[in-house]
């Protein structure tokens, strides 16, 4: 049995013979065209899936376009002779329409390039602004769900009897194309991207669209239409057509459409993104990093393959900083905070100790349970976490909530009030709303330190500044509430909070004063390794005769080192104490170490 490539060029040569014979044109052409009937049926029983059979079978042609196919086909080949008679062909057909697979250039009628490509072998030549892909199956994390609702649109289309347009819509690299690719690929069907900027729109250039889709089994997506015709015209040619748009973007077009948004991954999908992608350079990552902390910040889906691509590459040279994983805020009022604290440096009564574990702890899970197990559909409001540290100045709150965040990977920001609070009416709230907005984004920790500034007890109205107050605070009290994320507000002044907030908070921990044994910790950790320190300090007595909180000896500490080294000797008592006794000032008391030195 002939092979479908030696019946595939026996056609060009019954068409070749058609244009240069030397008997009259009605017998060539009456000839050709029973020569390729039986060489059609010849070729579907021999490879089905040949080119010239499936085009013949995609474009529906009968004996007259087969003969026609077949001679513009034959007038392609390098050399061809035959104008002449295909002219007499064409005058023997008589006036019809030439199909939308042909072409008229410079006078001249071809063959559609898109045509002659597929006959070829090749993939199309297309209009600008207009190209064909085939997409290729590749790991898609969680989008089992998003596959089983893209195969019913495609089976609900192909049934509905008018045209349908699937939307896919999401922000700047939340993986809407790519969601389109893999839906494709596992349909075994190709990609025909049409760009709404640059392709023209022309009756010649849909028609070359629409050939591409006939033939290449390809499904049309309109990419930046908005502002133009393309999607109207596009999806007047195909009965199924995709476009990619901005959220909460709807395509103007004639037509039943269907929408699918680009959901954010959840915290087990990124990681397992994550292990996939990142493979054997994982165990490249810093001791103190985890896959989970990596990937806590809710990237979009196109946006987290690209940064852990970023991370691999990075690992692989040795060049990556764990410190760029989080980025600092655009907006002015947030400042991102170095957490790289740990609990150990924490200083604090066991107690209090323990539960700020129990929150870390706690929040490291946060997003499994209310993802994996359904609490996030139990409860669609409020599902943030707040945590109040109230206590006297420099007892440790900062540093316990960098060290939460330093516990959980997540970036911390911290809310400087003086940009928020503003004078104008209506900006106070727009500040807020930023914050919100802007942490929502960064998947960080929000610190208001000094939180009794801005949540303050609301007053009663007796003019209009009380009336504003009062909705800022109000305001405030909502958007915290609805945060998804974890905020933590310090202050100094408890009693000066507004009840309605402090019913909503998740957590409240009390940082108390250090007492003796606290504050002989404090004195022996407080000195870094390289300092040269006298053995004379005593941190019992230290320990046992000053209350100072642990920002105090800190200051008192770093003091004395400053004061040790303007004297070119080791840290000394009387360098302590001297800082000691400059703290005490500061604070207004009286010195109780007189006669220490």
């Amino acid at each position: 049995m002939r092979t479908a490539e030696e019946i595939s060029r026996e056609i060009q040569k019954a068409g070749a013979r058609c244009l240069c014979g030397t008997e009259k044109a009605a017998v060539r052409i009456g000839r050709l065209k029973d020569r390729l009937e039986a060489l059609a049926e010849e070729i579907r029983q021999t490879d089905p899936l040949h080119p010239w059979a499936e085009a013949a079978s995609s474009l529906s042609l009968e004996p007259d376009g087969l003969a026609l196919m077949s001679m513009l086909w034959s007038l392609e080949r390098p050399g061809a002779e035959g104008e002449e008679a295909f002219t007499l062909f064409l005058e023997k057909l008589g006036a019809v329409r030439l199909p939308f697979w042909v072409v008229v250039q410079k006078g001249r009628i071809r063959l559609s390039p898109v045509l002659a490509d597929w006959l070829e072998g090749r993939l199309p030549a297309l209009p600008e602004g207009a190209s064909l892909q085939i997409p290729k199956q590749a790991y898609f994390c969680g989008a089992q769900s998003l596959m089983e609702v893209g195969g019913r649109y495609l089976a609900y289309a192909g049934g509905e009897g008018r045209p349908v347009i699937l939307c896919i819509r999401g922000g700047k690299g939340s993986g809407r194309r790519f969601y389109l690719e893999q839906l494709l690929a596992r349909e075994g069907l190709a990609l025909l991207l049409i760009d709404g900027r640059y392709f023209s729109g022309s009756r010649e250039h849909l028609e070359a669209c629409m050939l591409c889709g006939q033939l290449y089994g390809a499904v049309a997506c309109v990419c930046q239409a908005e502002g133009t015709e393309t999607l109207s015209n596009v999806s007047r040619l195909f009965y199924f057509c995709t476009v990619i748009a901005e959220e909460g973007r709807e395509p103007d077009a004639d037509a039943l459409v269907l929408f699918q948004d680009m959901p954010i991954p959840d915290l087990d999908c990124r990681v397992r993104t994550a292990e996939k992608i990142l493979g054997e350079t994982a165990a490249l990552l810093p001791g103190d990093l985890s896959i989970e902390q990596l990937v806590r910040k809710p990237l979009p889906a196109g946006a987290l393959v690209r940064r852990l691509e970023q991370v691999r590459a990075e690992l692989s040279c040795g060049c990556f900083r764990p410190e760029t994983i989080h980025a600092s805020p655009f907006f002015n009022a947030l400042h991102l905070l170095p957490s790289a604290r740990r609990f150990e440096e924490l200083k604090l009564p066991t107690a209090q100790y323990e539960k700020l574990r129990q929150i870390s702890r706690m929040a490291a899970v946060r997003e499994e349970v209310m993802e994996q197990w359904g609490f996030s559909e139990k409860f669609s409001y409020g599902n943030g976490l707040s945590v109040l540290f109230y206590g006297a100045p420099g007892t440790g709150k900062t540093m316990a909530a960098q060290v939460l965040a330093g516990a959980l990977g997540m970036p911390l920001y911290q809310v400087d009030l003086s940009q928020l609070i503003s004078k104008y009416i209506g900006e106070t709230q727009k500040n807020i709303g930023r914050i919100f907005d802007e942490a929502e984004a960064q998947g960080g920790i929000l610190l208001f330190d000094e939180a009794d500034a801005v949540f303050a007890s609301r007053s009663e109205v007796t003019d209009a500044q009380d009336r504003y107050s009062n909705a800022e605070t109000a305001y405030l009290l909502q958007r915290i509430e609805q945060y998804t994320g974890i905020s933590i507000l310090a202050t100094n002044l408890l009693h000066n909070f507004d009840e309605a907030f402090r019913r909503r908070i998740s957590y409240m921990v009390h940082f108390p004063m250090p007492d003796a044994a606290l504050r002989r910790e404090l004195w022996q950790d407080i000195f870094p390794s390289d300092t040269p320190v006298s053995e004379e300090i005593d941190y019992d007595l230290l320990a046992r005769n000053f209350e100072l909180s642990g920002a105090a000896i800190r200051n008192a500490a770093w003091h004395g080192a400053l004061l040790a080294r303007s004297e070119g000797s080791p840290v000394g008592m009387h360098h302590v104490i001297d800082g000691i006794q400059n703290e005490y000032s500061k604070l207004g008391k009286r010195f109780p170490g007189e006669g220490y030195s």
